[in-house]
């Protein structure tokens, strides 16, 4: 279960924000779409963040990606490959400075904290700490890194070996080497990080349609897709994957393959049958009719199809599922449906969180009942380009009340993250 994620000097967000999902103590908020994290507080259920275009919503996704990445593929990069960090452009002292990645998070009824600062050269610090549910609030220092210098808990973290025998490169994370090491927490942490967050760009859900069709394979979880799809009336009454063979695929992709699967299986799914009712002139059912995900199903349907095992993978594991854009190309209704899931204790019992993007205000809705206060987020920029990410549970509660029109508030401006629009009329009136 995530609490936090902060990131600093990475693209728009100059200086270190924080995106916490610890649940505010407020009263005055209602007891709803919250769990225990089992350390004393609530922690939320899920978050959406919303600002004007060009603000930073999606650059927070793309930060919980890189970081992700890196901790997933470090231990493979060759000593001269650059890290893929992009700093802060705007100012000449920030583009120079590293950039800043921390999570804290609960597994196995433990909290982690861990983060790293690197440049496109190198890591400059690296950190690892876990504190004990046990009514303290000591941490333990896992591991701190300046550089090529380290320093370990020789007890409970065991890298002894890749430290005195340098096998740690500049460019590498230590938690990613100790991973492959076998080392107990590392492989605890490495888990959570690359395994248990998933994270989506949702203008782009083709990444995911190969993995979703996957999963057609397993009789129950296709099934669940299906009542998935059913429920959001698209009309689709069955799913089959189709296959492509790795012999009609070009001669280097072939050899690619070949090199990184060690000899294993290989499915390449290169579309999904849709199966639709089809009548006569009678209006009598008279059996299917077979369509091409690819070809005949609209963008929409294709992107629900896309995000139907993520969601649920999430959902039925306890997993974080963050998505960027998660309305585009999705009816409103759909979008209030995928929160709700998310929201009740009934369809997400095992306290998975989701936290997106959006520019549909009309989650905002009184009407539509779907956040709390401290479950909307917002970016704006500075003038000097900079993003920053506040919540509306920072405000006041004299200047915001749990039972006020949110979204009309919003869209008026009152709570910032807005674009000030210019004069588009004198664009025509020479």
């Amino acid at each position: 279960m995530l609490i936090q994620f902060s990131v600093k000097n990475y693209k728009t967000f100059a200086e270190e924000v924080k995106l916490s999902m610890v649940a505010s103590k407020d009263d005055t908020l209602q007891e709803k779409n919250v769990f225990s994290s089992g350390f004393g507080y609530d922690l939320l259920k899920s978050a959406v963040v919303y600002g004007a275009n060009a603000s930073g919503k999606s650059k927070l996704v793309e930060g919980m990606l890189f970081m992700k990445n890196f901790v997933e593929n470090s231990a493979n990069y060759q000593s001269n490959k650059r890290i893929n960090t992009d700093p802060f452009k705007l100012s000449t002292v920030k583009e120079k400075e590293p950039s800043m990645f921390e999570v804290i998070f609960v597994y196995e009824n433990e909290m982690y904290r861990y983060g790293f600062e690197v440049t496109t050269e190198k890591i400059i610090s690296e950190w690892l700490y876990v504190r004990q549910n046990n009514g303290k609030p000591k941490e333990t220092e896992l591991f701190y890194r300046e550089e090529q210098k380290f320093e370990y808990n020789k007890t409970k973290f065991k890298v002894k070996s890749l430290i005195d025998n340098d096998r740690v490169k500049e460019n590498t994370l230590l938690l990613s080497k100790a991973d492959v090491e076998n080392e107990k927490t590392a492989k605890k942490v490495f888990h959570c990080i690359t395994e248990n967050w998933q994270i989506i760009e949702g203008l782009n859900p083709n990444n995911y349609l190969g993995y979703t069709a996957s999963k057609l394979e397993d009789k129950v979880f296709k099934n669940k897709i299906i009542d998935f799809l059913k429920d959001a009336d698209l009309g689709i009454q069955d799913l089959k994957p189709k296959l492509m063979g790795v012999e009609e695929l070009p001669k280097q992709v072939q050899e690619f393959i070949l090199k990184n699967n060690e000899g294993k299986e290989t499915k390449i799914y290169s579309d999904v049958v849709t199966f639709h009712k089809q009548y006569n002139e009678f209006k009598e059912y008279i059996g299917q009719v077979e369509f091409s995900m690819n070809d005949d199903e609209s963008s929409g349907t294709e992107k629900y199809f896309a995000l139907s095992a993520p969601i649920l993978d999430s959902l039925l594991n306890g997993h974080i599922f963050v998505i960027d854009e998660l309305d585009a190309t999705l009816h409103p209704n759909l979008v209030c449906k995928i929160v709700e899931l998310f929201n009740s204790n009934i369809t997400n019992p095992k306290n998975a969180q989701l936290i997106f993007n959006t520019h549909n205000t009309n989650l905002l809705s009184p009407d539509a009942e779907l956040f709390r206060r401290d479950q909307i987020w917002f970016t704006e920029k500075n003038h000097y380009g900079a993003a920053i990410l506040y919540s509306l549970a920072d405000f006041k509660t004299d200047k915001v009340r749990k039972d006020d029109n949110f979204e009309k508030n919003y869209i008026e401006g009152r709570y910032g993250a807005i674009p000030f629009l210019g004069d588009f009329n004198k664009l025509f009136n020479q």
